[in-house]
């Protein structure tokens, strides 16, 4: 299945107006499994370390809260059986659990958008003597995905200063599309995978063969352009990659980082 096209009735997502380069930075076992398997893989979103990912800012919340009150004073008044305080408190309590049990539902991969190659996310996201940057394009990425089953979203990430900026309302994958501003060198582009749930928003991870996110089939011959190695990557870790892509049968250009 294609990446989704977004329309007024599909959820909402800041899908990329131009085509341009994207890359992905990895570490040796990441870029292994990918060529291997020809999976990409889409991590769940509740298992990421900031604490931001998949939430409200306070004054959202805020918002939230005055309009819901308002609300529950001027038609909900004949319905509830509590006072309108203990009923608004109760809301915001189930529409945190909402988010939370949403984001166990979603799985993400993340790029970056390319301008030139930094050496932060050489230093996160692998290691600056083992790490593997593989370079693609929009347009690349969804010709990767056209004969994929699963139903896959694109979108650019827009980041707020959580503790200043708000947050439309109205739909859940909003917290998705959003990041807190303190990442924003990262120019993050996120494909984002969504399981299929039951009724309360659960899902059996047990049954997958990682609980922790989801492989999904990608074209790695469409989807990868070239190969760059980590700026700090002795001679063996280079010709240890051109080994690994014979072995595999990808037949792409490999070359060192710029900042060698």
């Amino acid at each position: 299945m294609p990446i989704e096209i977004p329309t007024q009735s599909t959820a909402p997502v800041y899908f990329p107006s131009t085509n341009y380069k994207i890359v992905r930075y990895l570490d040796l076992v990441k870029f292994i499994s990918l060529i291997q398997t020809k999976k990409l893989y889409f991590s769940r979103l509740d298992k990421f370390e900031d604490q931001y990912e998949g939430t409200i800012p306070e004054l959202t919340v805020q918002d939230y809260k005055e309009w819901y009150t308002y609300f529950t004073q001027n038609r909900l008044m004949d319905i509830i059986k509590i006072d309108v305080e203990e009923h608004v408190k109760q809301a915001l309590i189930e529409q945190k659990e909402t988010q939370e049990k949403f984001k166990k539902l979603v799985c993400v991969s993340c790029w970056n958008k390319y301008e030139s190659e930094s050496y932060a996310l050489w230093k996160i996201y692998s290691d600056l003597s083992k790490g593997i940057m593989i370079t693609t394009s929009i347009e690349k990425m969804q010709m990767a995905f056209e004969n994929t089953k699963e139903k896959i979203q694109l979108s650019e990430i827009k980041y707020l200063d959580y503790r200043k900026d708000k947050m439309e309302l109205g739909n859940l994958n909003y917290p998705i599309i959003h990041k807190n501003i303190h990442y924003d060198y990262e120019k993050e582009i996120r494909l984002i995978y969504q399981v299929p749930f039951e009724s309360g928003l659960k899902y059996d991870w047990s049954k997958e063969e990682n609980q922790y996110g989801k492989y999904i089939n990608v074209d790695i011959d469409i989807l990868i352009e070239e190969i760059i190695i980590s700026p700090k990557a002795p001679q063996w870790f280079f010709d240890l990659i051109s080994n690994l892509l014979k072995t595999y049968k990808v037949e792409k250009k490999i070359n060192y980082s710029d900042l060698k």
